[in-house]
């Protein structure tokens, strides 16, 4: 459904997606009998943070801070000998919390609710995938550890799925108005004045990888662009982007859509024009800027676009009741840090 949120948890968050990839240790039969797993008890850690009044449980912020964190370090906890991103870290985790309030507010605000059988719906799905998934409830307990996640927050994160599904199914919807329009004109005036067009060429930082020969060879793939070298026969070489290395489509982005460092770098070009090596926490870019295709546009008005321009409206709401929230930091918010995560 949501195109534009799907990128920016991968490139960001979009966050479970990415937490997912991360492997968990086995044990065996033997440590299974006589030392059970016990999960990570952080029960009595306090608040960090309050919104509009209300405590975001620690355990919420910790999934996302470890969500965060995991997009950079790979689970190689020596990568923080050399990096300090810890202000970055917080900020970002709260993004994904604070939008998380905004669209709990929102839903409110329209008279959205989940009903019983929707939330037996959320607890359904994640039976289904637990028994689907994991040997046993002790694999399974480890999973969650892993992911920095408690079964209730896991459940937390399932409903409020659910509940974002059904919010913009009705803000769409002709009982709501709608709220969210469907005109083409419109449409094509957000992706002129709102959207590029870009491509790049993506070396991936995958866990296990040496991330110095990462970043040697995506700059000796720019010193061949300098060189002359053809950005299209390059990508299809190199690029680790399955869904752009074989065409030269691209992608029609805004501003959020990809990553921070991703997107600034798409809207500071001219079409044609190549960037310089961008390094995202996923993994290290040259991006082109390419023209519009009107063609296209016009083609995709009322499908494609017209998607993309009800997730910027839907965005834009959310943005819009984020600002305006009152967040009030505890001093044990600016203590966490990726040594001090639990």
């Amino acid at each position: 459904m949501k195109k534009a949120l799907i990128i920016t948890l991968a490139a960001a968050m979009l966050l479970s997606a990415v937490s997912c990839e991360k492997e968990t240790e086995e044990t065996t039969a033997a440590e299974s009998v006589t030392e059970p797993y016990v999960m990570t008890d952080i029960s009595g850690i306090p608040s960090p943070v309050r919104i509009n009044g209300a405590d975001i449980p620690y355990a919420v912020f910790r999934y996302y801070y470890g969500a965060v964190k995991y997009q950079y370090d790979l689970d190689d906890d020596s990568y923080w000998n050399d990096h300090n991103y810890d202000d970055k870290l917080r900020e970002t985790a709260m993004r994904y919390i604070r939008r998380n309030a905004a669209l709990e507010q929102y839903a409110e605000q329209n008279g959205i609710s989940l009903s019983d059988v929707e939330k037996n719906k959320a607890r359904q799905n994640i039976s289904s995938n637990r028994y689907a998934s994991y040997a046993d409830d002790e694999a399974y307990y480890r999973a969650l550890d892993s992911y920095y996640l408690t079964e209730e927050t896991n459940l937390y994160l399932e409903e409020l799925s659910l509940l974002e599904e059904k919010l913009f199914g009705y803000l769409k919807s002709e009982e709501s108005g709608p709220k969210i329009s469907s005109s083409p004109e419109l449409v094509k005036r957000y992706v002129s004045n709102y959207m590029v067009r870009a491509d790049h060429i993506l070396i991936k930082n995958d866990e296990g990888d040496d991330l110095n020969e990462n970043e040697t060879l995506i700059r000796e793939i720019k010193e061949m662009l300098d060189g002359g070298a053809d950005f299209d026969e390059l990508k299809k070489k190199y690029s680790e982007d399955a869904q752009t290395a074989s065409d030269d489509a691209g992608y029609y982005i805004a501003k959020g859509d990809m990553s921070e460092e991703f997107s600034d770098a798409a809207f500071s070009l001219q079409p044609g024009e190549v960037s310089g090596v961008v390094s995202a926490p996923y993994g290290y870019h040259i991006v082109k800027r390419l023209a519009t295709d009107p063609d296209y546009l016009e083609a995709n008005a009322d499908g494609y676009f017209l998607s993309l321009y009800q997730e910027h409206m839907f965005e834009a709401a959310l943005t819009k009741l984020t600002e305006a929230q009152t967040v009030e930091y505890d001093e044990s918010f600016y203590g966490i840090t990726p040594s001090s995560l639990k």
